[in-house]
Parts: structure tokens; C-alpha cells; sequence
């Protein structure tokens, strides 16, 4: 048998459904990230071939769209937090650590696209 408070944490996570809240708002931060980078890579190769709109407004608009999106699964994670009875610390705490993680997959998202990830040489 457990004990009590591993029990009470056990019941959080997985009766509650706060393991699979962490992992959808990991995802959503991945994707809206890789949108981001992609809207950023785009506005900084600006292709040439594009004959319907400027290549560079195109990646800002992608760019900006994904920002919208991290800032919004930022927003629905504040309020689900705001919900719980944490000190507003700890709230701000997880506040700046989404914003430097979200950063953050930006940027090996771009690393990786330039062929610097991991060391791997292209071509």
C-alpha cells in the first residue's frame, strides 16, 4: 500500500487528469512552436518562387499566427492554474518557465532546419 500523500499525488495525475492536461499543453506548445520557426524560417530564406504573395509578409503572418497560438495555450494554462489554490508564485514561476520553454523549442526547431542539431553535417 502507498502512502498517504503519494496516494493523494497519484489521484491528482491520474484520477483528476492533470498527467494528460501536461501532456496536451506540451504538445500544443510543440506544435504552435514548429509553426512559429517555420513562419520565421520562411521570412528569413524568403523563396523566390512564390508568385501569389510576398514570401517575407507570408512567414510574419505564419510567424505571428503561431505566437497567437502559444499565447492562447498560455492563456487556457493560466486559467486552468488560476483554478487551483497554488500561491501566485509558484503560478508566475510556471508562467515565465512556458514562455522560456516555448522559446526555446523555437530555437532548436530553427537550429535543426539549418542542419546545426546535434552535430549532424548535411550534404
Amino acid at each position: 500500500m502507498l502512502p498517504r500523500p503519494v496516494r493523494r499525488v497519484a489521484g491528482v495525475l491520474f484520477d483528476e487528469g492533470l498527467l494528460r492536461l501536461v501532456f496536451e499543453h506540451a504538445r500544443n506548445v510543440a506544435v504552435s512552436s514548429l509553426i512559429t520557426a517555420a513562419g520565421l524560417e520562411v521570412a528569413r530564406v524568403s523563396p523566390q518562387d512564390s508568385q501569389f504573395i510576398h514570401p517575407g509578409l507570408a512567414g510574419y503572418s505564419v510567424a505571428a499566427l503561431g505566437v497567437a497560438l502559444l499565447l492562447l495555450n498560455l492563456l487556457d494554462g493560466l486559467w486552468k492554474l488560476s483554478r487551483l489554490r497554488w500561491h501566485l508564485v509558484l503560478q508566475c514561476a510556471l508562467c515565465l518557465t512556458y514562455v522560456l520553454v516555448s522559446w526555446r523549442v523555437a530555437q532548436l526547431v530553427l537550429a535543426f532546419k539549418l542542419g546545426a542539431g546535434l552535430g549532424f553535417a548535411t550534404g
